[in-house]
């Protein structure tokens, strides 16, 4: 293996070790909150629905776009990219600040909604971070197999941070029609 492969692998080694194995930053009990999101109310049970849309569907279209079609970002979409998610990430930011305060209410339904979209903030802050840093790693890489595997993994998490936001616009509009509601 050349030089360059070694580099990654240490360095996906070390940030793993630093992500997973460091109780302050282990992200995991924020990802298990997250797939309880995609819980049906009504039966409590999970909705296969919303993971296939949320999480299959974005692998699927990006493995479709990689490898179908012969996509790759390219060094100029990556720095862009770069750009968009460290945005995204901070408009998120500021969004969860207000949220939290939010967070008492009157309604049992309210409470859990605007809990939920909490969640669905922080998650799609986190990934806005892994994407910025894949997006990071394709600026410097330029062997394709990486580029097509980056591509890969920076589509799906861009696809399902989408998705996120969405959920998020459609349960703010909820809260708000709440708070409207119960001001009648």
């Amino acid at each position: 293996m050349n030089r360059q492969i070694w580099i990654v692998i240490l360095i996906a080694l070390l940030a793993v070790t630093m992500l997973f194995f460091n109780k302050k930053v282990n992200l995991i009990r924020l990802f298990i909150k997250q797939l309880e999101v995609f819980k049906n109310a009504r039966t409590g049970k999970r909705s296969i629905w919303d993971i296939i849309c949320f999480f299959v569907f974005p692998i699927a279209i990006s493995g479709l776009i990689v490898f179908g079609l012969s996509f790759r970002i390219t060094t100029q979409l990556a720095d862009t990219l770069t750009t968009v998610f460290s945005l995204v990430f901070t408009i998120l930011f500021g969004f969860a600040a207000v949220i939290v305060e939010r967070r008492e209410s009157d309604t049992l339904k309210k409470k859990r909604v605007i809990s939920e979209t909490f969640v669905s903030i922080i998650t799609s802050t986190s990934l806005s971070l892994f994407a910025a840093f894949i997006s990071i790693l394709l600026t410097v890489l330029t062997k394709d197999l990486y580029v097509s595997i980056l591509s890969l993994i920076l589509l799906a998490v861009s696809l399902h941070i989408i998705m996120l936001l969405l959920l998020i616009t459609k349960r703010t509009f909820v809260i708000y029609c709440e708070s409207e509601r119960d001001s009648k």
